[in-house]
Protein backbone atom coordinates (compact mmCIF):
# COMPACT_ATOMS: atom_id res chain seq x y z
CA UNK A 1 0.00 0.00 0.00
CA UNK A 2 1.49 3.32 -1.09
CA UNK A 3 0.88 6.72 0.47
CA UNK A 4 -1.89 7.65 -1.95
CA UNK A 5 -3.86 4.48 -1.24
CA UNK A 6 -3.39 4.97 2.49
CA UNK A 7 -4.73 8.52 2.35
CA UNK A 8 -7.66 7.36 0.20
CA UNK A 9 -8.55 4.63 2.70
CA UNK A 10 -8.34 7.00 5.66
CA UNK A 11 -10.48 9.55 3.85
CA UNK A 12 -13.03 6.87 3.01
CA UNK A 13 -13.11 5.76 6.66
CA UNK A 14 -14.03 9.31 7.68
CA UNK A 15 -16.50 9.96 4.86
CA UNK A 16 -18.39 6.71 5.46
CA UNK A 17 -18.22 6.77 9.23
CA UNK A 18 -21.45 5.36 10.68
CA UNK A 19 -24.12 7.15 12.63
CA UNK A 20 -24.95 6.10 16.17
CA UNK A 21 -28.35 4.41 15.90
CA UNK A 22 -31.07 5.24 18.36
CA UNK A 23 -32.28 1.63 18.42
CA UNK A 24 -30.18 -1.10 20.01
CA UNK A 25 -27.72 1.20 21.77
CA UNK A 26 -26.57 0.46 25.32
CA UNK A 27 -24.73 3.69 26.13
CA UNK A 28 -24.20 6.07 23.21
CA UNK A 29 -24.48 3.66 20.28
CA UNK A 30 -20.80 3.75 19.28
CA UNK A 31 -20.38 -0.04 19.25
CA UNK A 32 -23.75 -0.56 17.54
CA UNK A 33 -22.89 1.98 14.83
CA UNK A 34 -19.50 0.42 14.07
CA UNK A 35 -20.99 -3.09 14.01
CA UNK A 36 -23.81 -2.01 11.66
CA UNK A 37 -21.37 -0.25 9.34
CA UNK A 38 -19.09 -3.27 8.94
CA UNK A 39 -21.76 -6.00 9.33
CA UNK A 40 -20.36 -7.67 12.44
CA UNK A 41 -21.96 -8.66 15.73
CA UNK A 42 -22.17 -5.69 18.13
CA UNK A 43 -21.13 -7.99 20.97
CA UNK A 44 -17.67 -8.34 19.42
CA UNK A 45 -17.22 -4.56 19.27
CA UNK A 46 -18.43 -4.15 22.87
CA UNK A 47 -16.03 -6.87 24.05
CA UNK A 48 -13.21 -5.08 22.20
CA UNK A 49 -14.02 -1.83 24.03
CA UNK A 50 -14.04 -3.68 27.38
CA UNK A 51 -10.65 -5.27 26.62
CA UNK A 52 -9.28 -1.87 25.60
CA UNK A 53 -10.53 -0.44 28.90
CA UNK A 54 -8.06 -2.67 30.77
CA UNK A 55 -5.19 -1.01 28.87
CA UNK A 56 -6.44 2.42 29.92
CA UNK A 57 -7.62 3.65 26.50
CA UNK A 58 -11.05 2.02 26.23
CA UNK A 59 -12.95 4.98 27.70
CA UNK A 60 -10.85 7.39 25.63
CA UNK A 61 -11.70 5.54 22.41
CA UNK A 62 -15.40 5.35 23.27
CA UNK A 63 -15.61 9.08 23.99
CA UNK A 64 -13.77 9.79 20.73
CA UNK A 65 -16.36 7.68 18.87
CA UNK A 66 -19.15 9.48 20.72
CA UNK A 67 -17.83 12.81 19.44
CA UNK A 68 -16.83 11.76 15.91
CA UNK A 69 -19.91 9.70 15.00
CA UNK A 70 -23.11 11.69 14.41
CA UNK A 71 -26.30 10.91 16.27
CA UNK A 72 -29.18 9.45 14.27
CA UNK A 73 -29.72 6.72 11.72
CA UNK A 74 -28.40 8.30 8.51
CA UNK A 75 -24.92 7.49 7.28
CA UNK A 76 -23.02 10.78 6.85
CA UNK A 77 -21.73 11.84 3.46
CA UNK A 78 -18.74 13.92 2.45
CA UNK A 79 -20.85 17.03 3.01
CA UNK A 80 -21.12 16.32 6.71
CA UNK A 81 -18.26 18.10 8.45
CA UNK A 82 -17.54 17.86 12.19
CA UNK A 83 -18.98 20.67 14.20
CA UNK A 84 -16.85 23.06 16.21
CA UNK A 85 -17.63 21.31 19.48
CA UNK A 86 -16.57 17.98 17.99
CA UNK A 87 -13.32 19.48 16.74
CA UNK A 88 -12.55 20.88 20.18
CA UNK A 89 -13.36 17.53 21.80
CA UNK A 90 -11.16 15.64 19.35
CA UNK A 91 -8.35 18.13 19.98
CA UNK A 92 -8.60 17.52 23.75
CA UNK A 93 -8.58 13.76 23.24
CA UNK A 94 -5.57 14.13 20.96
CA UNK A 95 -3.75 16.07 23.67
CA UNK A 96 -4.53 13.34 26.20
CA UNK A 97 -3.29 10.69 23.78
CA UNK A 98 -0.11 12.68 23.17
CA UNK A 99 0.42 12.98 26.90
CA UNK A 100 0.22 9.20 27.25
CA UNK A 101 3.49 9.05 25.29
CA UNK A 102 5.22 10.00 28.52
CA UNK A 103 3.43 7.40 30.68
CA UNK A 104 4.63 3.89 31.44
CA UNK A 105 8.10 4.47 30.00
CA UNK A 106 6.75 5.82 26.73
CA UNK A 107 4.50 2.90 25.85
CA UNK A 108 1.17 4.53 26.77
CA UNK A 109 0.36 5.28 23.11
CA UNK A 110 0.78 1.64 22.00
CA UNK A 111 -2.83 0.55 22.81
CA UNK A 112 -4.15 3.51 20.79
CA UNK A 113 -2.02 2.55 17.79
CA UNK A 114 -3.15 -1.09 18.04
CA UNK A 115 -6.84 -0.11 18.31
CA UNK A 116 -6.66 2.23 15.31
CA UNK A 117 -4.75 -0.39 13.31
CA UNK A 118 -7.44 -3.00 13.97
CA UNK A 119 -10.16 -0.55 12.93
CA UNK A 120 -8.24 0.28 9.75
CA UNK A 121 -7.87 -3.42 8.88
CA UNK A 122 -11.59 -3.93 9.54
CA UNK A 123 -12.38 -1.10 7.13
CA UNK A 124 -10.03 -2.51 4.48
CA UNK A 125 -11.62 -5.97 4.67
CA UNK A 126 -15.29 -5.06 5.19
CA UNK A 127 -15.51 -1.39 4.26
CA UNK A 128 -17.45 -2.16 1.08
CA UNK A 129 -20.39 -3.53 3.02
CA UNK A 130 -23.33 -1.18 3.40
CA UNK A 131 -26.63 -1.41 5.20
CA UNK A 132 -29.56 -2.74 3.23
CA UNK A 133 -31.73 0.19 2.17
CA UNK A 134 -35.45 -0.06 2.89
CA UNK A 135 -37.68 -0.92 -0.03
CA UNK A 136 -39.22 2.04 -1.82
CA UNK A 137 -42.91 2.58 -1.33
CA UNK A 138 -45.24 1.84 -4.24
CA UNK A 139 -46.25 4.95 -6.22
CA UNK A 140 -49.62 6.44 -5.35
CA UNK A 141 -51.82 7.75 -8.15
CA UNK A 142 -52.98 11.30 -8.05
CA UNK A 143 -56.76 11.80 -7.84
CA UNK A 144 -58.36 11.66 -11.26
CA UNK A 145 -55.53 9.77 -12.93
CA UNK A 146 -55.19 6.16 -14.03
CA UNK A 147 -51.85 4.38 -14.01
CA UNK A 148 -51.17 1.74 -16.63
CA UNK A 149 -49.81 -1.47 -15.15
CA UNK A 150 -48.08 -3.86 -17.46
CA UNK A 151 -47.36 -7.48 -16.76
CA UNK A 152 -49.02 -10.85 -16.32
CA UNK A 153 -52.28 -10.88 -14.32
CA UNK A 154 -52.04 -12.77 -11.02
CA UNK A 155 -53.86 -16.05 -10.53
CA UNK A 156 -56.74 -14.42 -8.65
CA UNK A 157 -57.50 -12.06 -11.67
CA UNK A 158 -57.21 -14.24 -14.81
CA UNK A 159 -59.27 -11.79 -16.94
CA UNK A 160 -57.14 -8.81 -16.02
CA UNK A 161 -60.12 -6.81 -14.78
CA UNK A 162 -58.37 -5.15 -11.84
CA UNK A 163 -54.85 -4.16 -12.92
CA UNK A 164 -54.73 -1.50 -10.21
CA UNK A 165 -54.66 -4.25 -7.55
CA UNK A 166 -52.19 -6.65 -9.13
CA UNK A 167 -49.55 -5.71 -6.54
CA UNK A 168 -51.70 -7.13 -3.76
CA UNK A 169 -50.61 -10.50 -2.34
CA UNK A 170 -52.37 -13.72 -3.21
CA UNK A 171 -55.42 -14.58 -1.08
CA UNK A 172 -54.36 -16.30 2.10
CA UNK A 173 -51.13 -14.26 2.38
CA UNK A 174 -47.60 -15.26 1.45
CA UNK A 175 -46.24 -18.55 2.69
CA UNK A 176 -44.58 -18.27 6.10
CA UNK A 177 -40.85 -17.74 5.99
CA UNK A 178 -39.10 -20.35 8.11
CA UNK A 179 -37.09 -18.87 10.96
CA UNK A 180 -33.37 -18.81 10.30
CA UNK A 181 -31.63 -21.22 12.58
CA UNK A 182 -28.53 -19.80 14.16
CA UNK A 183 -25.35 -21.88 14.09
CA UNK A 184 -24.67 -23.66 17.41
CA UNK A 185 -21.55 -21.60 18.08
CA UNK A 186 -22.05 -21.49 21.86
CA UNK A 187 -22.54 -25.22 22.33
CA UNK A 188 -19.72 -26.19 19.97
CA UNK A 189 -17.27 -23.70 21.50
CA UNK A 190 -18.04 -24.79 25.06
CA UNK A 191 -17.56 -28.42 24.05
CA UNK A 192 -14.24 -27.70 22.36
CA UNK A 193 -13.13 -25.60 25.35
CA UNK A 194 -13.87 -28.47 27.75
CA UNK A 195 -12.01 -30.93 25.52
CA UNK A 196 -9.04 -28.57 25.17
CA UNK A 197 -8.94 -27.96 28.92
CA UNK A 198 -9.18 -31.67 29.70
CA UNK A 199 -6.49 -32.57 27.18
CA UNK A 200 -4.20 -29.86 28.57
CA UNK A 201 -4.74 -31.08 32.14
CA UNK A 202 -3.95 -34.69 31.14
CA UNK A 203 -0.81 -33.59 29.31
CA UNK A 204 0.37 -31.52 32.27
CA UNK A 205 -0.38 -34.43 34.60
CA UNK A 206 1.62 -36.81 32.41
CA UNK A 207 4.55 -34.38 32.38
CA UNK A 208 4.32 -33.87 36.13
CA UNK A 209 3.74 -30.12 35.87
CA UNK A 210 0.08 -29.97 36.93
CA UNK A 211 0.15 -27.70 39.98
CA UNK A 212 -1.53 -24.61 41.35
CA UNK A 213 1.29 -22.39 40.08
CA UNK A 214 0.65 -23.64 36.51
CA UNK A 215 -3.11 -23.15 36.67
CA UNK A 216 -2.89 -19.98 34.48
CA UNK A 217 -1.72 -22.17 31.60
CA UNK A 218 -4.80 -24.37 31.86
CA UNK A 219 -7.18 -21.42 32.14
CA UNK A 220 -5.36 -19.68 29.29
CA UNK A 221 -6.02 -22.57 26.91
CA UNK A 222 -9.74 -22.53 27.73
CA UNK A 223 -9.85 -18.74 27.38
CA UNK A 224 -8.15 -18.89 23.98
CA UNK A 225 -10.79 -21.33 22.68
CA UNK A 226 -13.59 -19.12 24.01
CA UNK A 227 -12.03 -16.08 22.36
CA UNK A 228 -11.85 -17.92 19.03
CA UNK A 229 -15.51 -18.89 19.40
CA UNK A 230 -16.48 -15.26 20.04
CA UNK A 231 -14.57 -14.20 16.95
CA UNK A 232 -16.30 -16.79 14.75
CA UNK A 233 -19.67 -16.03 16.32
CA UNK A 234 -19.33 -12.32 15.55
CA UNK A 235 -19.37 -13.09 11.83
CA UNK A 236 -22.17 -15.66 12.11
CA UNK A 237 -24.24 -13.47 14.47
CA UNK A 238 -24.27 -16.16 17.12
CA UNK A 239 -22.42 -17.19 20.27
CA UNK A 240 -23.54 -14.43 22.63
CA UNK A 241 -23.87 -16.99 25.41
CA UNK A 242 -20.07 -17.27 25.43
CA UNK A 243 -19.61 -13.75 26.80
CA UNK A 244 -20.39 -14.46 30.50
CA UNK A 245 -18.39 -17.69 30.37
CA UNK A 246 -15.40 -15.86 28.85
CA UNK A 247 -15.62 -13.14 31.51
CA UNK A 248 -15.69 -15.76 34.29
CA UNK A 249 -12.73 -17.69 32.87
CA UNK A 250 -10.86 -14.41 32.38
CA UNK A 251 -11.34 -13.54 36.05
CA UNK A 252 -10.16 -17.03 37.06
CA UNK A 253 -7.10 -16.64 34.85
CA UNK A 254 -6.27 -13.25 36.36
CA UNK A 255 -6.80 -14.56 39.89
CA UNK A 256 -4.60 -17.61 39.33
CA UNK A 257 -1.85 -15.40 37.90
CA UNK A 258 -1.98 -13.12 40.93
CA UNK A 259 -1.98 -16.05 43.34
CA UNK A 260 0.79 -17.99 41.59
CA UNK A 261 3.09 -14.95 41.64
CA UNK A 262 3.06 -14.97 45.46
CA UNK A 263 5.23 -17.48 47.34
CA UNK A 264 2.98 -18.77 50.08
CA UNK A 265 4.90 -19.13 53.35
CA UNK A 266 5.06 -22.23 55.45
CA UNK A 267 3.34 -22.13 58.81
CA UNK A 268 0.25 -22.95 60.74
CA UNK A 269 -3.28 -21.59 60.81
CA UNK A 270 -4.71 -19.32 63.50
CA UNK A 271 -4.12 -15.95 65.10
CA UNK A 272 -0.72 -15.10 66.60
CA UNK A 273 0.05 -12.53 69.30
CA UNK A 274 3.77 -11.87 69.67
CA UNK A 275 5.43 -9.57 72.25
CA UNK A 276 9.21 -9.98 72.45
CA UNK A 277 10.61 -8.34 75.58
CA UNK A 278 14.25 -8.16 74.51
CA UNK A 279 16.19 -7.79 71.29
CA UNK A 280 17.31 -11.42 71.59
CA UNK A 281 13.68 -12.60 71.61
CA UNK A 282 12.89 -10.75 68.36
CA UNK A 283 13.04 -13.36 65.61
CA UNK A 284 14.54 -12.44 62.20
CA UNK A 285 11.58 -14.12 60.46
CA UNK A 286 7.98 -14.82 61.41
CA UNK A 287 6.26 -17.10 58.84
CA UNK A 288 2.60 -18.07 59.05
CA UNK A 289 0.07 -19.67 56.69
CA UNK A 290 -3.27 -18.11 57.60
CA UNK A 291 -4.57 -15.97 60.45
CA UNK A 292 -3.94 -12.57 61.99
CA UNK A 293 -0.54 -11.60 63.38
CA UNK A 294 -0.21 -8.98 66.13
CA UNK A 295 3.46 -8.09 66.72
CA UNK A 296 3.95 -5.73 69.69
CA UNK A 297 7.45 -4.20 69.96
CA UNK A 298 6.63 -1.43 72.44
CA UNK A 299 8.48 -3.05 75.35
CA UNK A 300 11.80 -3.29 73.50
CA UNK A 301 14.60 -1.11 74.91
CA UNK A 302 15.90 0.89 71.94
CA UNK A 303 17.52 3.75 73.86
CA UNK A 304 21.13 2.57 73.52
CA UNK A 305 22.75 3.11 70.11
CA UNK A 306 23.53 -0.01 68.18
CA UNK A 307 23.01 -2.00 65.00
CA UNK A 308 19.47 -1.96 63.56
CA UNK A 309 17.02 -4.59 64.79
CA UNK A 310 15.83 -6.40 61.65
CA UNK A 311 12.74 -8.62 61.41
CA UNK A 312 10.50 -9.87 58.62
CA UNK A 313 6.91 -11.13 58.62
CA UNK A 314 5.53 -13.46 55.92
CA UNK A 315 1.79 -14.28 55.94
CA UNK A 316 -0.40 -16.09 53.42
CA UNK A 317 -3.88 -14.86 54.34
CA UNK A 318 -4.75 -12.51 57.20
CA UNK A 319 -4.01 -9.12 58.72
CA UNK A 320 -0.69 -7.99 60.17
CA UNK A 321 -0.56 -5.32 62.87
CA UNK A 322 2.82 -4.12 64.17
CA UNK A 323 3.10 -1.70 67.09
CA UNK A 324 6.41 0.13 67.65
CA UNK A 325 7.55 2.55 70.38
CA UNK A 326 6.53 6.21 69.89
CA UNK A 327 10.10 7.52 69.47
CA UNK A 328 11.61 4.56 67.59
CA UNK A 329 13.50 5.24 64.36
CA UNK A 330 11.65 3.05 61.87
CA UNK A 331 12.26 1.86 58.33
CA UNK A 332 9.24 -0.10 57.15
CA UNK A 333 8.56 -1.91 53.86
CA UNK A 334 5.20 -3.61 53.41
CA UNK A 335 3.47 -5.34 50.50
CA UNK A 336 0.24 -7.27 49.99
CA UNK A 337 -1.23 -9.07 47.02
CA UNK A 338 -4.78 -7.97 47.78
CA UNK A 339 -5.54 -5.51 50.58
CA UNK A 340 -4.16 -2.31 52.11
CA UNK A 341 -0.80 -1.25 53.56
CA UNK A 342 -0.82 1.58 56.11
CA UNK A 343 1.99 3.31 58.01
CA UNK A 344 1.29 6.68 59.63
CA UNK A 345 -0.38 8.93 57.08
CA UNK A 346 0.74 6.76 54.14
CA UNK A 347 -1.61 4.20 52.62
CA UNK A 348 -1.67 1.92 49.57
CA UNK A 349 -4.79 -0.03 48.53
CA UNK A 350 -5.74 -2.49 45.83
CA UNK A 351 -3.79 -5.14 43.98
CA UNK A 352 -0.07 -5.63 44.66
CA UNK A 353 0.04 -2.73 47.10
CA UNK A 354 3.51 -1.77 48.31
CA UNK A 355 4.71 0.94 50.70
CA UNK A 356 8.11 2.00 52.10
CA UNK A 357 8.31 4.51 54.96
CA UNK A 358 11.19 5.95 56.97
CA UNK A 359 10.06 7.68 60.19
CA UNK A 360 12.08 9.12 63.11
CA UNK A 361 9.18 8.88 65.53
CA UNK A 362 7.40 11.42 67.67
CA UNK A 363 10.59 13.23 68.73
CA UNK A 364 11.71 13.66 65.12
CA UNK A 365 15.36 13.08 66.09
CA UNK A 366 17.51 10.16 65.01
CA UNK A 367 18.87 8.33 68.02
CA UNK A 368 18.91 4.98 69.71
CA UNK A 369 18.69 1.62 68.00
CA UNK A 370 16.64 1.73 64.77
CA UNK A 371 14.06 -0.82 63.64
CA UNK A 372 13.92 -2.32 60.14
CA UNK A 373 10.67 -4.20 59.50
CA UNK A 374 9.56 -5.95 56.30
CA UNK A 375 6.10 -7.48 55.83
CA UNK A 376 4.91 -9.60 52.88
CA UNK A 377 1.27 -10.71 52.88
CA UNK A 378 -0.70 -12.60 50.24
CA UNK A 379 -4.17 -11.30 51.06
CA UNK A 380 -5.05 -8.99 53.92
CA UNK A 381 -4.27 -5.64 55.52
CA UNK A 382 -0.86 -4.60 56.87
CA UNK A 383 -0.63 -1.75 59.40
CA UNK A 384 2.12 -0.17 61.53
CA UNK A 385 1.08 1.74 64.66
CA UNK A 386 2.86 3.84 67.23
CA UNK A 387 2.34 2.58 70.79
Amino acid sequence: MDGTELRTSLRDMWDTRPARPREGRHVAGVAAGIAHRYDVDPVLIRVAFVVAAFSGVGVLLYVAGWIALPDGTDVPTTRNRPRGVALVGLAILGAIAFGSLFDDNGYGILPLVVAFGLLFLLHRSRGGRTAVAPAAAAPVDEPGTVSLVKGTPPAWDPLGAAPFAWDLPEPGGPPPVPARRRPPVTAVTLGVALLAGGATALLMLALGVLSFSNAPVLFGVVLAVLGLGLLVGSFLRAGRGLVPVAVLVGLLTWGSLAASSFEWPEGGVGDLTLRPATAAQLQPLYSHGAGDIDLDLTVLDLSAPGAPLVTEVELGVGDVTITVPPDADLTFTGSTGVGAVRAGDERRDGIDGSLTVTDLGADGVAGGRPLQITVNAGAGDVEVLRG
